[in-house]
């Protein structure tokens, strides 16, 4: 290529973006032979703008002339070396993104989805053909503290809390969860188990910024009916680790309130592998002491050295775990400020409103899988004409036709929605 050829590509590059982004410290720069000999010496066939300038061979390009010239005025520079002849020197172009389509569609990741077929999943896909299965007659509120209302695959989600200060904090959460339970039926992204619900988000800060899971647990209360879901996508500390917010004694009493009200309760069990019958909880957690809520223990899922639903050794495990779903490599949607640390399995041109998962887990991807078990029961009995069945019988249904779990420590039954609807939801 000639220096003319070169000039004809450096005009064309204007063309195409009037100011590039470039290196204001860095000069690419080739000289001819004579020059490229003569450089960094003061003789005359080096141009003066680099005289006593070091020059980095652009390795084997340097046999066509090629160097490249750190220096704080690359700018000046390459002004001072325009009219050299024999001379080419222009600023580097700054990296420049990948050359993806921004605007290439969504994949349909529902194949990955395996969590909502039949076993090793829970039975969403079928229970779905049932009147209500798609989760139409409840209402699922969800103590969150953030989340994308602007992702692609989640138009149903309200922008904003229904209750509370909307703080934005690990939106990438709030987003999986969400994805889990309304992911958009549309043939792109993923599909939630229950997309035919509604949502509201509830805040577990009071308006002047406390925290208080109690309080947001109140408000959920409020704003639901009898056979309605409250999820309680929060854990506590508990002994230096985490564990069921429950252990908070308003929480308990929050809880309890809920449950007496018809609501459904889910909670998850924590990631702080407590053993919730050590003796050092005097009970607490105690079936004698029950405040109406399931308690999600995290289950290994399929594919895992550890055989499926078996401890997975983060979640919480005792008698008070009810029902487990699966702790890990669920495939959901993602976003937030995180979206980059989470979306492992699309994000596309960095955009977090089209960013998706194939990781999300701990009992917080637990728990929304009994949380949609437990709307899909109370729906499809409102949609038959019944009445919903109260919180403690919807946590025993699910329970007791449940595929069994394996190991010793209790993490529960993993719910079969084909089953319960066979055995609960039969008019």
């Amino acid at each position: 290529m000639g220096t003319a050829d070169v000039t004809l590509a450096l005009w064309l590059l204007g063309l195409a973006h009037a100011e590039p982004p470039v290196r204001h410290d860095l000069a690419v720069v080739r000289l001819d032979a004579r020059r490229a000999k003569a450089c960094p010496s003061a003789a005359s066939a080096c141009p003066s703008a680099l005289r006593g300038r070091t020059l980095r061979p652009m390795d084997a390009l340097v046999a066509r002339g090629w160097h490249l010239l750190h220096a704080p005025d690359a700018q000046a520079v390459v002004a001072k070396l325009r009219d050299v002849p024999g001379v080419v020197a222009y600023l580097a172009p700054a990296p420049a993104p990948p050359p993806v389509d921004p605007d290439a569609p969504t994949p349909d990741f529902g194949a990955l989805q395996t969590w909502r077929g039949p076993l090793p999943g829970l039975g969403f896909d079928a229970a779905a053909a049932w009147p209500g299965g798609r989760g139409e007659f409840v209402r699922i509120a969800n103590v969150e503290y953030g989340w994308d209302a602007l992702h692609e695959d989640l138009p149903t989600v309200p922008a904003s809390s229904a209750w509370g200060l909307d703080t934005g904090d690990w939106a990438f959460h709030g987003t999986s969860v969400f994805g889990m339970l309304v992911g958009a039926p549309d043939a792109r992204g993923v599909t939630g188990a229950v997309p035919a619900a509604e949502v509201l988000g509830i805040s577990p800060y009071v308006e002047d910024g406390t925290y208080s899971v109690a309080m947001a647990i109140a408000a959920a209360t409020s704003l639901l009916s009898p056979g309605d879901v409250l999820l309680v996508e929060q854990q506590a500390y508990v002994l230096d680790t985490y564990g069921p917010v429950s252990f908070d004694p308003a929480v308990w009493d929050a809880i309890d309130l809920a449950t007496r009200a018809g609501i459904v309760v889910v909670e998850p069990g924590g990631n702080g592998a407590l053993d919730l019958d050590d003796p050092v909880f005097e009970g607490w957690f105690d079936r004698t002491h029950d405040c109406g809520s399931i308690v999600v223990g995290g289950g290994t899922p399929p594919g895992r050295l550890r055989p499926a639903r078996s401890w997975s050794q983060g979640s919480s495990h005792g008698s008070r775990v009810d029902v487990q779903g699966w702790y890990g490599d669920i495939v959901t949607t993602t976003g937030g400020d995180d979206a980059a640390s989470w979306a492992d399995l699309w994000f596309p041109a960095g955009d977090p409103h089209r960013a998706y998962t194939a990781s999300f887990g701990g009992t917080s991807g637990a728990a929304p899988m009994i949380a949609a078990a437990a709307a899909v029961l109370q729906s499809v009995r409102l949609a038959t004409g019944q009445a919903p069945l109260s919180p403690r019988e919807v946590r025993a249904a699910l329970a007791s036709v449940g595929t069994p779990m394996e190991g010793e420590e209790n993490v529960g039954p993993q719910p079969d929605l084909a089953r319960v609807l066979d055995t609960y939801a039969l008019p």
